[in-house]
């Protein structure tokens, strides 16, 4: 694909050319990661992952294999307090 030119708006936005859009399937509401790489501005397309969900098998092996870490099941032991794993990644149930 040949380079194309945007124009930013006074916002500092600029829309994505067609042929773009439609080789990425970009559609409205898609991700995109911007990011700066040798002084050139460098975006790429983000497939978000879907969370898991509270009935998610893989919630019942967390934990149960031993790392080496010295703390199995748990991701946090300070000062006697500790999180399960679900707490320690931040896992929030899907609505």
């Amino acid at each position: 694909m040949n380079s194309v030119v945007a124009k930013l708006t006074s916002k500092g936005q600029l829309t994505l050319p067609k042929p773009v859009r439609d080789r990425l399937k970009l559609d409205k509401g898609s991700y995109i990661a911007i990011y700066l790489e040798n002084n050139q501005i460098v975006m790429k397309k983000v497939d978000p992952q879907k969370p898991l969900s509270d009935a998610d098998p893989i919630w019942d092996m967390a934990g149960m294999f031993h790392s080496g870490g010295g703390c199995e099941g748990r991701a946090d032991s300070r000062e006697g307090k500790t999180k399960s794993v679900r707490e320690a990644v931040g896992w929030k149930p899907s609505l």
